[in-house]
Formats: C-alpha cells, structure tokens, sequence
C-alpha cells in the first residue's frame, strides 16, 4: 500500500521539478537573447563612435593640412616657441626673414644675433640688413610656450614717411604764405632801424637802442624760419641715447636766467623716475620744453612744474599755473598756424608734436581740474641688449628741486 501510494507523489514531485526546470529555462534563454540584443545594440554604438571619431580625425586631418598651407602662404613669418623659448615651428616667410632660425635653436640667441642691438620697445625691430619687422607675441593657451608673428615693414614705413613727407609739403604753401606775412612786419621795422643807423647825427645810446631793435627783430625772424623748418623735418635727425634727467637738468640750467627776469619759477621733479635713457636728438627734445614754457609764459604763467615718472612709458607731465587755454580751442592747438596771439605763428605746438611723434612718442593735453594748463609727453624708453648702468641718483621724494629756466621763441 505504501510504495502504491508514493508513486503519485513521486510523479508529481518529478513533474513539478521538470516544471520548474522549463521555467527556469526559458528564463535563461529570454535573458541570453536580451543579452545578444545588447551586445548588438552596444556593437552598433561601438561601431557608430568608431565612425564618428574616424571622421573627426578626418576632418582634423584636413584642417591641419589647411592650417600648414595657410601657414606655408602666409606673408607673415610665424614661430613657435617653447617654455624654453625654443623654436618648435617656424613656417617659410620667418625661414626668409631670420638667418639661422632653425628648429631647436634658441630664440634669445635669433634674436641677439639678427636684430640690432639697439631698439625702442613697442616698436618696430630692425634686422641687421635694414629691414623694420613688426613683432607680436600671443601665449599658447594650453601649454607653456607663445607665438610670435614677424612682418616685414620696411616698404609700409617708407610709404609712411613718404606720405607724411607730402602732407607736411603740401602745408607748406600755406605756411610759405603765412611765414612771408609774418615777416613782413619785422622785415619792414629791421629796414627801418638800418635806415635810422646810418645817419651820422645818432648819438651812441641811440645807436645801441637801434641796433637792439634790429637784433630783436631779426631774431624774430629767424625763430619763425627755424620753427617752420622744424615743422617741415617733422623732428627728422641723428638719434643718440639721450639721459632725460640730464636733458631736464640741462634745460633748466640752460635758461634759468630768463625765468628769473620774468619772475617765473620751474620746478624739475624726477623722484618717481629711475636713471633711464631714450634714443633721440636733444636739440628737438629741448625746443619742445622751450615752446611749452613760452606757451606757458605768454598765457601768465608764475610758476611751471615738470614731473618725470618712469614706467613701461617714461612721462613728462608739464603744468602751470597760467590762463589755460580755453575749451572751445582745445582740439586745434596742435594744427599748424592756429594761435591765439597776434605774434605767434601757429606753429610751436606743431613743431612739439611733430618731434614727439618723431621719437615714437605721443604728446596730449590733459583736463586742469585748477587754472592753468597740463600738458603729458609719453617716451619709449631706450633699450640695448646691454643696459648701462647710468650713475645718476634720483633726488627724494622730499628733495624736488626749485629750478628757473625758460626758453625765448615765437610760437
């Protein structure tokens, strides 16, 4: 009865596990065809990022042989430089400009051995043979390193020079007009003062007061020639390297007596200013601090103030304590033949800024917030690739030195 009775059991028992085993089977196999669909569906991503990345190193591909044409055409030389300053790249236009630029060469040493020794910053360098090259820098952004980009403008310089050459020369006819009416009158009164020296009843005092006059008159002449040939140059010259300290210090001492007899006072401070030099003619330097102080002077001036400040820019700031010069004439002070006098020629102011410009630097008259006028001259500072060490100390900043000095000239 027992073993009768447990083969129902049995049976059931087996049929359930194979049940189960079904089950259990159809499981397995609805998740391995899941996991044949995800292997198939990763092998399509696979192959579509496979794809794409193919393209876009296709396409890197080509815009690096663009950029290496672009770079082979390009007029500009262009060099690549290390955190070494090293050259890593250089394209054929800098191969033609550089002598000796090669791949691994240090850029200190191109530099010292291709370009002049001696240059004015933010300016264009010179190369050995000549050549103006206009140098500009750019740093890599995500490595150490920068790019330089070197053109060649000697031809653009000379256009320049020409151009304005022909604009200071087509001024000219009417500065020929306004200079022979301006020498009129003094030629006229020198005439006269000859006339009145030969006659023979003159006593000797006014024999010497004629002979002032006349001195005086064609003194007078010749400053308005002389301006207007400065004008005309456009403060063209020999350059030297030049102490603006000393130049500043011989300024005042030069014409410290005529202030004096004019009961105007100069004040020289050059505390915030290390010994520095610039590359330039002293004589221009000189006539534009003689015009400002004239300027200054004629407008009522009692006391002048010049400041010297160092900096990438070394500046002059040149303030009195004069009249001023009125708003609605402000933006004509620096063209030729605009005065406010009926003894000035109009071209002192023009002179300066001809000069200024001509030494790569820029002249600008500043807002007085008191009476008076301020004027700021801006110099590039003269470098070499050895430096002097000038002996000059500059005063303390409790040490500003009084000093008397003016300049006689027409503007």
């Amino acid at each position: 009865m027992s073993s009768q009775s447990l083969q129902p059991e049995r049976r059931e028992s087996l049929e359930a596990a194979f049940n189960l085993f079904n089950q259990l089977s159809e499981e397995l196999t609805g998740s391995y065809r899941q996991l044949q669909e995800q292997v198939l569906q990763l092998n399509r991503e696979l192959a579509a990022t496979r794809s794409d990345r193919m393209s876009q190193l296709a396409e890197k591909e080509r815009l690096a042989d663009r950029l290496g044409r672009l770079l082979e055409t390009l007029p500009a030389g262009v060099v690549v430089l290390d955190g070494e300053e090293r050259v890593v790249e250089a394209n054929p236009a800098a191969l033609r400009l550089i002598d000796g630029l090669t791949k691994g060469a240090s850029w200190k040493v191109l530099e010292l051995a291709a370009f002049e020794a001696q240059r004015l910053p933010a300016a264009d360098w010179t190369l050995r043979d000549g050549r103006l090259l206009s140098v500009s820098s750019c740093a890599l952004e995500h490595s150490p390193g920068r790019i330089l980009v070197l053109l060649d403008v000697s031809e653009t310089r000379r256009l320049q020079e020409h151009l304005n050459r022909q604009e200071r020369l087509g001024a000219m006819g009417e500065m020929s007009a306004q200079l022979a009416h301006q020498l009129r009158t003094p030629l006229s009164s020198a005439l006269l003062y000859v006339s009145q020296l030969g006659r023979d009843d003159l006593s000797s005092p006014q024999r010497e007061r004629f002979t002032g006059k006349l001195r005086s008159r064609l003194q007078h002449m010749e400053s308005q020639i002389r301006d207007m040939l400065l004008f005309a140059r456009g403060g063209a010259g020999a350059e030297e390297p030049l102490s603006l300290i000393e130049l500043l210090k011989g300024f005042t001492t030069t014409l410290a007596s005529e202030l004096q007899q004019t009961s105007v006072s100069l004040h020289l401070d050059y505390s915030d200013a290390e010994a520095a030099q610039i590359l330039g003619r002293s004589d221009a330097l000189l006539g534009v601090l003689g015009n400002l102080a004239d300027n200054a002077v004629q407008h009522g001036a009692r006391t002048i103030c010049i400041r010297l400040s160092g900096g990438p820019l070394l500046t002059i700031l040149f303030s009195d304590d004069g009249s001023g010069i009125a708003p609605e004439v402000r933006h004509q002070i620096f063209d030729p033949f605009f005065t406010t006098r009926p003894a000035g020629t109009g071209l002192g102011l023009a002179v300066a800024q001809n000069v200024i410009l001509a030494h790569g630097g820029e002249i600008h008259l500043l807002d007085s917030p008191a009476p008076g006028t301020r004027f700021q001259i801006e110099l590039p500072r003269y470098q070499s690739c050895q430096r002097e060490q000038l002996t000059e100390r500059p005063l303390a900043a409790d040490k500003v030195e009084p000093i008397s000095r003016h300049r006689s000239a027409v503007l």
